[in-house]
């Protein structure tokens, strides 16, 4: 898929998409849990449906209406199946350790983006807590993951590659034998997921405790119970409006939480260091004016903010540094060289330089950008258009839907414009 983007004014109202992050928690406790789960506010985007059919195809009922979906857990299949999670990474390892607790034996499996993309601690995690998981050649999916249960007790984790491993040992020892501890060895990054799973698991009235330092966090054998709950905005999904309305006029991006845990609200303090308009009341977020200064920013906590960010600093005066990006070799492209290249390919004077992406401002000249089948490069390189010279045409737009599935209707809708030239 090809889209043309052209420059363009900024102005209106947006509600932004339920926050994946949380869907995906919810999908994988309501499947834990007896009873009907009822998500409202629901916004179905790829990694979120591959997380519901998964639980569909492990047992849950599953009925959707309008804007929300219900989840009747506590149904399992018992046979022998195929899970396959497309391109969530978050859903995959989160139901890994969700399989070893549930009913039947699971192959699962995935794009070959996927298939490539760390899991080994999880897995050597899980085999101490007693699961049995064969593995293919370099401990990478596809998996065969059986249903053994988990017993609980200590457990030795390397979380500095990504806090979703942490996140799906929590969810699944909610029905280990006895209480879990996770002790974190070579670092904790992202710790803000660690805690919007703490928050969901609270929920569903499981109890967990988190050390101060995140080196520790304990689980209990619990019986989870179905809620009711409106998801969140994703404050990942709005860094694109937000960004656009920084750029080129002004935005008001709705359905967001002034309270979440979710990291990447911090893209709203980056836009108002850069000497953008940001205000946040109620559940509205406003953007406007330009941006003025360069920054200096650290993305070990916010990873998938480094895309929009390098697109940010092209537009601001100076040069901006962007650090702790070594865990974006591990995303859906390697995302350091895939925004260098991004940024390099429509006219800006960008690098990784000692660990760090650097990016001089000055403003967008315009032209052909490969999306490498990365959807936070595909969304950046789109809202990098708004204030450009000439238009950018996005190669391999495609695979926006992966987060973000109402970008194209939500963008224009506040003046973004976009010409779809090849399906």
């Amino acid at each position: 898929m090809e889209v043309v983007f052209d420059p363009a004014k900024i102005s209106g109202f947006v509600s932004a998409p339920a926050s994946k992050s949380y869907t995906q928690r919810v999908i994988a406790c309501a499947l834990l849990a007896d009873g009907n789960t009822t998500i409202r506010g629901y916004t179905g985007c790829d990694d979120s449906e591959r997380a519901l059919l998964a639980a569909k195809n492990m047992g849950a009922l599953i009925h959707k209406g309008e804007n929300y979906i219900q989840i009747d857990g506590g149904h399992h299949n018992n046979g022998e199946f195929t899970l396959d999670f497309g391109g969530s990474a978050t859903s995959m390892r989160i139901f890994t350790s969700v399989s070893c607790v549930t009913p039947g034996i699971k192959h699962i499996t995935g794009s070959p983006q996927l298939l490539r993309r760390p899991i080994r601690p999880l897995i050597d995690a899980l085999t101490q807590l007693g699961a049995k998981i064969e593995t293919s050649p370099g401990y990478s999916p596809p998996l065969i993951v059986h249903p053994t249960g988990l017993r609980g007790g200590e457990v030795e984790l390397d979380a500095s590659i990504s806090s979703q491993f942490t996140s799906s040992i929590m969810v699944g020892s909610t029905r280990a034998d006895t209480p879990t501890f996770i002790t974190h060895t070579g670092g904790v990054v992202s710790r803000g997921y660690i805690r919007i799973t703490a928050h969901v698991l609270e929920w569903f009235r499981a109890r967990t405790e988190i050390s101060e330092e995140f080196n520790q966090v304990e689980v209990h054998p619990s019986r989870l119970k179905p809620i009711d709950v409106k998801i969140e905005g994703d404050y990942s999904s709005a860094a694109f409006l937000l960004a656009a309305g920084a750029i080129g006029g002004h935005v008001e991006v709705g359905n967001l939480n002034p309270e979440s845990l979710q990291p990447d609200r911090e893209v709203l303090n980056v836009l108002k260091g850069a000497g953008c308009y940001v205000e946040l009341g109620g559940d509205t977020a406003k953007v406007g004016g330009d941006v003025k200064e360069g920054f200096d920013v650290d993305v070990t906590e916010t990873p998938d903010l480094a895309p929009i960010l390098g697109v940010i600093a092209a537009y601001a005066k100076g040069e901006s540094r962007i650090r702790g990006v070594s865990r974006l070799v591990f995303k859906e492209s390697n995302r350091i060289d895939a925004v260098v290249d991004m940024l390099k390919s429509i006219g800006v004077d960008a690098r990784f330089e000692s660990g760090e992406i650097r990016v001089k401002g000055g403003g967008i000249r315009g032209g052909l950008v490969d999306s490498h089948g990365d959807h936070r490069i595909a969304l950046a390189a789109a809202v990098a258009a708004v204030g450009a010279h000439k238009p950018i045409v996005v190669r391999g737009f495609e695979c926006y839907i992966k987060s973000y599935p109402h970008f194209l209707e939500d963008y224009t809708s506040i003046g973004g414009r976009a010409r779809v030239v090849q399906p």
